[in-house]
C-alpha cells in the first residue's frame, strides 16, 4: 500500500501540513505553480513511500489515504 493525496481536498499549504513535515522518509513535496488553483500542491513520491501510513493519520484535512 502507498499514500494517495486527494489534492481536491488538500489546502497545500506547507507551514502547516504536518506530512510534509513529520513524513519519516521525506516522501511528500511541496510544488509551487502559479498555474494551479491555490498556487500550489503537495505531492507524495510513490517511489519514496513506505506505506507506513504516517501522513494519514496526521493530516489535518483527511487528504490522504492508503491504497
Amino acid at each position: 500500500m502507498k499514500a494517495v493525496i486527494d489534492t481536491n481536498k488538500c489546502a497545500a499549504q506547507k507551514d502547516i501540513c504536518k506530512p510534509f513535515s513529520e513524513c519519516p522518509q521525506k516522501a511528500i513535496m511541496y510544488i509551487e505553480d502559479e498555474d494551479l488553483p491555490l498556487g500550489c500542491k503537495i505531492e507524495i513520491l510513490a517511489e519514496k513511500c513506505i506505506g507506513c501510513g504516517h501522513c494519514a493519520t496526521v493530516c489535518c484535512g483527511h487528504c490522504i489515504e492508503l491504497q
